[in-house]
């Protein structure tokens, strides 16, 4: 099933702050996910904020994914410019997710939808991988929404939906003191508008979701081995050693594990061997660090593989992407000696970019500029 943030902000046209500076803002603040929401703007000046968006996040490392709301017709144009947008979310009176599938350029698409009632929930359209269930309550963004569902409306719509492998997404006039128990009820992600925007520190708002989604479903068991995954620069090695100690699990680092067995620095490597021959040392070495449970640090490029994803899978450890943002990755490493893919920032981005789609497809850790050891203490809330 789709892995979702915790929190899935919504741009608001009302607000003076147009829609692409709102989803750069939200992106900077650490959201890898915003939904681009341009009613009631015309078209038009919806596509000149919805091309700005997605061109400033291609040049920014894909970051953040951008889902466009009801507007199949603006998706297209952006995929023939070459920005096809992360998703497409699309209503029940919209065009059918099935169809929108087979638009150029969109067949890469996430799709969701809405979903109100039971009907709705039991036989949402099978190219949809999210939904959202709702609403929790009347919403003052949403004028013609249908009647409140409530907590037990929620559970129903949630219980279906994961039955069907579709991400349920909480909708409607949502708070953070309804987090909890919409993630106990079911729900993948809470999506917000004027809470978010309203918030004097979205990234604060972020963090205790997240805290909360870990308290109502952790993201692995006790006992359990983890791979650390994610971009160079991110954190990996400080989360997966503080992880470690308070498991009483050993730690292994790829990188470091083939250093030693190579007698070589990962530099030295790349400039002798090449990219292509570090790989396959990679997938090499990562299956003896699987026998028994530890915690792993991936390199950045280690989860592309699927015999590497294959590997992690059998062992039965569990997967967590580091998720911090591309520019906060470069301003830590960018041009370090010791990082040979980090020399150039826009070789960087675009590597980060391309690197995206298999990091999402684990369960996801936010630092929402928190450290790597203070992240590690959320993790273990539970």
């Amino acid at each position: 099933m789709l892995h979702l943030p915790p929190i899935y902000p919504i741009t608001d046209p009302t607000r003076p702050e147009s829609l692409s500076a709102q989803i750069r803002r939200l992106g900077a603040a650490g959201f890898p996910l915003v939904q681009f929401r341009g009613k009631p703007l015309d078209a038009k000046a919806q596509w000149i904020e919805l091309r700005a968006a997605l061109a400033e996040a291609a040049a920014n490392g894909g970051w953040p994914f951008i889902c466009v709301n009801d507007r199949a017709d603006l998706a297209l144009l952006a995929a023939q410019e070459g920005f096809a947008p992360w998703g497409l979310h699309l209503g029940q009176e919209d065009l059918p997710a099935a169809e929108a599938a087979q638009l150029p350029g969109l067949g890469g698409c996430h799709l969701g939808t809405s979903t109100h009632e039971p009907a709705e929930w039991d036989a949402v359209n099978p190219a949809c991988d999210h939904a959202g269930v709702g609403p929790f309550r009347g919403t003052s963004t949403k004028s013609d929404h249908a009647a409140p569902i409530g907590l037990e409306g929620l559970r129903a719509g949630c219980t279906a939906l994961h039955a069907q492998k579709v991400a349920p997404i909480a909708i409607g006039g949502l708070t953070l003191a309804d987090a909890q128990a919409c993630f106990e009820a079911g729900a993948e992600a809470l999506a917000m508008v004027g809470e978010v925007h309203g918030a004097p520190d979205p990234a604060a708002l972020g963090w205790e979701a997240q805290r909360l989604r870990w308290r109502a479903r952790p993201p692995f068991r006790r006992g359990q081995g983890l791979v650390i995954l994610g971009g160079s620069g991110g954190g990996k090695t400080t989360l997966g050693r503080a992880l470690a100690w308070h498991l009483a699990l050993p730690f292994h680092d790829l990188d470091e594990v083939i250093e030693a067995r190579q007698g070589r620095p990962v530099s030295e490597l790349f400039a002798t061997s090449g990219e292509g021959a570090f790989r396959a040392l990679e997938s090499e070495c990562l299956p003896s660090l699987l026998l028994k449970p530890a915690v792993v640090a991936l390199g950045g490029g280690a989860w592309e593989s699927p015999q590497n994803r294959a590997a992690v899978a059998a062992a039965d450890f569990a997967p967590l992407w580091l998720a911090d943002t591309p520019g906060r990755a470069w301003e830590r490493v960018g041009q370090d000696p010791r990082r040979p893919l980090a020399q150039d920032r826009e070789a960087f981005m675009a590597r980060w970019a391309a690197r995206l789609p298999a990091w999402s497809l684990t369960p996801l850790a936010l630092p929402f500029g928190h450290s790597s050891r203070e992240l590690a203490a959320a993790l273990l809330d539970w």
